[in-house]
């Protein structure tokens, strides 16, 4: 099934749709689709839109619209606080989680994060991992697009937390002793699951500290320390299937 982005609001009616000319070179040219073909197209806030290209326009492409619905709310929300690994490791993660139904990304900068970002190559990452978060939703056809925050630092984001509410969960996958097993938590009563994510080296106990202040409960993945990236998709992964059961 062929999948592209909608740029601008459907108006109630409309027989068809004009796509972008990145995003009608994306389907015709990398795509490869063809006149008469299955489109879908995603906005990213719940829409799906199930279409057939009646023109196969590499510039202004054509949607023939057969069927609109919205999709619900995903249930739980997951929230992944990550703090950045190292190198380009925090795009293919970005990337990984919004396939796998992560709802919102704020990424971190803690004291063993090696990255460390100025303002303006803050705003330039965010940007960049937006744009992964949208070929995710197209990738995996996901309706609801993960929304990814400009980075921050740990006791920032920290002390502006909102206080915890009914319903929600926030968890932090830990290497502490004394953190209990991911699967003995109650995820299917939760609205919303908010995870926090060390880096490599893991959190420092004063992070630990801070995080349980702030209702963060140490949970461990399993037996083997994982890459940040991996513990990243396990918790989204496995919040999903807890959640149902």
């Amino acid at each position: 099934m062929l999948r592209a982005w909608l740029e601008a609001p459907l108006r109630a009616g409309q027989p068809s749709v004009t796509l972008s000319a990145e995003e009608s070179g994306h389907l015709v040219r990398s795509l490869r689709g063809r006149r008469g073909d299955s489109v879908v197209l995603l906005d990213g806030a719940g829409l799906v839109a199930e279409g057939r290209l009646a023109s196969a326009d590499g510039e202004a492409a054509v949607i023939e619209l057969l069927k609109v619905s919205r999709a619900p709310l995903p249930s739980p929300a997951i929230v992944l606080a990550q703090a950045m690994p190292k190198g380009g490791t925090m795009d293919d993660l970005v990337r990984s989680v919004a396939e796998a139904g992560a709802t919102e990304i704020q990424p971190l900068m803690s004291a063993r994060s090696e990255v460390r970002l100025d303002p303006g190559r803050a705003a330039a990452k965010a940007a960049r991992w937006r744009d992964q978060a949208i070929e995710a939703c197209k990738q995996c056809g996901n309706p609801w697009l993960a929304r990814v925050a400009e980075p921050r630092g740990f006791r920032a984001w920290c002390d502006a937390l909102p206080p915890q509410v009914p319903g929600e969960l926030r968890l932090v996958a830990s290497l502490e002793i004394d953190a209990e097993p991911l699967a003995r938590v109650d995820l299917a009563a939760a609205a919303r699951v908010r995870w926090l994510v060390g880096p490599e080296g893991d959190l420092t106990p004063e992070e630990y500290a801070a995080a349980r202040q702030a209702g963060f409960r140490p949970v461990t993945l399993g037996p083997t320390v994982l890459r940040a990236e991996n513990a990243a998709l396990a918790c989204v992964v496995a919040t999903q299937i807890l959640a149902q059961r």
